[in-house]
């Protein structure tokens, strides 16, 4: 966390103590998301998920007048999640009924995993690990929790350690058993997935009941280390933090959200009993609060559990819905190399970045169009009236990235322009104000990235295309790495006939996918590219973060 967001931080955790309800929702806002991704994660497929969300967030909160140290806020509430999940799998053992109620733990609508696909639309090797993460035992998958959003940027290691309450050296330890496991997992899902199935992989697997479980991970993992034929499939494994690096958090649903909002609005009096800074422990009490306790309500489990199921079945199937929605794509990588087996993969990892929070570009803005290219969702994309770009049959023939979008031309007239680099640099200065208000750092306008861009939007207007990838096949991040640019990870944003930055960037700002790009934290650099003539300007962002 920056020192900038550590202090708008500790400003909000002032007022919200003092009693400020407007404070108090900001940081509920700010901060549920994370929770939810370390909880869910942590307890997937538990259909508990967004209960023990809420109380952490409401401990959180009920016991901010102990938090000795506002700043550290962040650290302090990872520290509390990672708690309630322990204190949750610590009351399912030893619940009245809970062997009973086994069966009803594992809730195909409260499936993180397939939360994380969906939501991402994860590809290639990044879903390969994914998937893998069920073959995790319980205590790994609370470590991979918070490792995955260390991965992320979402985190430091000293807040990961800080969370486990353990030195930053056993952390260390444990996170590499942890990825040896994980390794061993994503073995096991292409053991499986492998089409003709291995015949002596489908003997070990007679007595296999379908699910992911440690045991079962040991036994296909030990095969495929012994068979001649599948002992190939532990090559070619790029590293899982890698894979991981800037990968978006999943969105909290609005339900749970207001569910939050609503219950936080009954707290205790700021100066409740809280642990000292780095320690999650249980804080407050459900007496007194004027708000229901999550421990004790043993009566009433399974109807609300299955009251849960209900909303989360529904949700996931708008989360199918929504992903029509998607614009700007954002790739991941942990080498900018040039070599065809890496190039290869690059391509089969792009990965278009959902909000789910926001209203989609159909549903919501003017100045939406339909997709470039199909979208791989079972549903289809609304069409709209906004007129096409100009020359249509001669866009690219080659598939375009999942999700690739276009936006129309405000106005069929095309308008004066400034000269193209005074335009970028209020396409930036428009950026960096709304990376400012969503608590991002502001990016820094980079040569290399401009000349990607730059480039990019040349391209398109001189072979009258629109697409992220070009009809030679050069996708973002080989256009990106040939300007020069040694990324991390990297996004790009493309529009078409805006007629000026501030109208370009309501378009993008409408649309989740492009959205999202905009206000991705782990960007730290970026490139805009104008080209202006008749059925333009065509309009390319380029975002990045270096090595």
């Amino acid at each position: 966390m920056s020192t900038q967001d550590a202090m708008k931080t500790a400003a909000l955790v002032t007022a919200a103590r003092e009693g400020d309800t407007q404070a108090q929702d900001a940081l509920v806002n700010a901060y549920l998301t994370l929770v939810y991704n370390i909880v869910g994660r942590a307890l997937n497929g538990s259909v508990d998920v967004d209960d023990v969300v809420q109380e952490t967030m409401l401990r959180a909160l009920d016991g901010l007048g102990g938090l000795r140290t506002p700043e550290r806020f962040r650290s302090w509430l990872v520290a509390i999640a990672m708690n309630q999940v322990r204190e949750h799998r610590q009351n399912r053992l030893f619940a009245p009924g809970g062997v009973e109620e086994a069966e009803d733990l594992a809730d195909p609508g409260a499936d993180f995993v397939d939360l994380t696909v969906v939501q991402l639309q994860l590809t290639g090797q990044r879903l390969e690990t994914a998937r893998a993460t069920r073959w995790l035992e319980p205590d790994d998958q609370e470590l991979l929790s918070l490792w995955w959003l260390e991965c992320a940027g979402e985190l430091t290691r000293a807040e990961v350690a800080a969370a486990l309450d353990l030195s930053p050296q056993h952390t260390a330890v444990r996170v590499q058993r942890m990825k040896a496991q994980l390794e061993a997992a994503r073995v096991v899902v292409r053991a499986l997935d492998a089409r003709p199935l291995c015949e002596e992989l489908r003997s070990v697997l007679a007595s296999w009941d379908g699910r992911a479980s440690a045991l079962w991970r040991k036994r296909i993992a030990r095969h495929a280390r012994g068979c001649t034929r599948c002992s190939g499939l532990w090559s070619g494994l790029m590293p899982a933090e890698g894979l991981l690096a800037g990968l978006a958090l999943i969105a909290a649903s609005p339900a749970l959200l207001a569910m939050v909002s609503s219950a936080s609005g009954r707290l205790a009096p700021a100066g409740a009993v809280a642990p000292p800074d780095g320690q999650g422990g249980a804080v407050g009490s459900d007496s007194g609060t004027g708000r229901p306790g999550v421990r004790g309500r043993t009566g009433s489990r399974s109807q609300s559990r299955r009251r849960r199921r209900m909303r989360r079945r529904a949700v996931g199937g708008a989360v199918v819905a929504a992903c029509v929605a998607g614009g700007g794509l954002w790739y991941f990588g942990t080498d900018s190399g040039t070599g065809a087996d890496r190039a290869s993969a690059e391509r089969s990892a792009a990965v278009p970045v959902l909000d789910l929070s926001t209203p989609s570009a159909e549903d919501g803005s003017p100045s939406s169009s339909p997709s470039a290219s199909p979208s791989p969702s079972v549903t289809k994309p609304k069409r709209t009236s906004a007129p096409k770009s100009a020359n249509p049959a001669k866009r690219s023939t080659p598939a375009a990235p999942q999700s690739a979008r276009r936006t129309p031309a405000a106005g069929s007239t095309p308008q004066a322009q400034p000269d193209p680099t005074d335009v970028a640099g209020q396409v930036v200065a428009l950026v960096n104000k709304e990376r400012s208000a969503a608590g991002c750092s502001p990016l820094t306008e980079d040569p290399q990235l401009q000349k990607a861009a730059q480039g990019h939007s040349d391209d398109m207007a001189a072979r009258h295309f629109f697409d992220h990838t070009n009809p030679d096949g050069a996708d973002p991040g080989q256009r990106i790495t040939a300007a020069g640019y040694h990324w991390s990870t990297y996004g790009e944003n493309i529009a078409q006939g805006q007629q000026s930055p501030a109208a370009v960037m309501e378009s993008w700002m409408n649309s989740p996918g492009h959205r999202a790009n905009i206000l991705n934290c782990s960007f730290k650099d970026i490139g805009v590219g104008v080209h202006n003539g008749a059925g333009g300007p065509w309009w390319t962002q380029d975002f990045g973060a270096k090595m």
